[in-house]
């Protein structure tokens, strides 16, 4: 028997094979599964594309696939848009028992191996989910960028964006983050700054995120402007578990961990986070799992089946590993 879990994101998303032991058979990674950024249509070819490929990489019957979950950015946000999903993936999966979930919830499956306790989100866009001993959940965050996703890459770039123009305008003094952007972006004169982003990017959410990437390269140079971007994204990220802390009933110290491509800046965001939350009973960790194989574990348990120890370490195994 198989399964497949689904971690979607708004830049990338992974699609993993596990037998029953909770090996991996096999990955398949593309773009984005963002609605938004793709339409309707868009998101159905990628996941078509998805499944087919994992199974015919791995030579795998789709008749033996016993449990698939998507985690898809936007999902349960707004109801017209949730029932679009869902008559995608159904026009897909078909018979093959399948649950459709918000990216954030194949976070904190993984980050804490199905424990509870809370998971931060900070990719291209950010979130939190938490559960505690009652089985209750919360979330908090996940508006989208228009409205929010604070502390997110799309979010840090968009500061990073703004900060190029006050250095630019001498409202702020020049700083790596200035000559960092000149340089990459190659540009003759600050103002074509803006025809990069109106016209060559055309405001890609995802492109715009990228430019976090050259924040955390001008903060580790030391520049102080962008040091403090990375300081403001952890307190907006810290009020997402703040508010999930109040919302729930922890009987103990709350494991908090976090997934998304703002976290491999590592110390730059973790360090200012930690200190958001001093006051706070969290103990935040590092990830156990990866989203993607706690994509994995949560279309494992849609079979019935119960997570053992032994799963949860196969989960980070290829079988390769083990066969080798």
């Amino acid at each position: 028997m198989y399964y497949i879990g689904i971690d979607g994101g708004g830049t990338k998303t992974t699609f993993t094979l596990i037998n029953e032991q909770g090996l991996k058979i096999g990955q398949y990674k593309t773009g984005t599964t963002h609605y938004a950024q793709i339409g309707f249509d868009g998101l159905k070819s990628v996941i078509k594309e998805g499944i087919e490929e994992i199974l015919e990489n791995s030579d795998i019957s789709r008749n033996l696939i016993k449990g698939v979950f998507l985690g898809l950015p936007g999902y349960g946000e707004v109801k017209s848009v949730k029932h679009e999903i869902e008559e995608v993936v159904k026009s897909i999966l078909g018979d093959i028992k399948y649950e459709i979930g918000n990216d954030v919830e194949v976070g904190l499956a993984g980050s804490l191996a199905g424990e509870d306790g809370i998971n931060i989100v900070s990719g291209t866009g950010s979130i939190a989910l938490g559960k505690d001993s009652t089985g209750s959940f919360a979330r908090c965050g996940g508006w989208g960028d228009y409205i929010g996703d604070e502390g997110s890459a799309h979010w840090i770039g968009k500061k990073t964006l703004e900060i190029f123009s006050k250095e630019a305008d001498n409202r702020l003094e020049k700083g790596d983050l200035y000559y960092n952007i000149r340089e990459k972006l190659n540009l003759e004169d600050d103002f074509d700054i803006i025809d990069y982003v109106l016209n060559k990017i055309q405001k890609d959410r995802g492109k715009i995120a990228e430019f976090s990437s050259i924040c955390h390269e001008s903060a580790l140079q030391g520049d102080k402007n962008a040091i403090k971007i990375f300081e403001e994204a952890a307190y907006e990220l810290s009020l997402l578990v703040k508010m999930i802390v109040n919302e729930l009933n922890f009987e103990k110290e709350i494991l908090v961990s976090y997934s998304g491509g703002v976290f491999n800046s590592k110390e730059m965001i973790l360090k200012p986070l930690r200190k958001e939350l001093s006051d706070f009973n969290v103990k935040l960790i590092e990830p156990i799992l990866g989203p993607d194989e706690g994509a994995c574990l949560l279309a494992y348990k849609l079979d019935g089946n119960m997570i053992t120890e032994s799963f949860i370490e196969n989960l980070s195994k290829s079988i390769e590993e083990v066969t080798a």
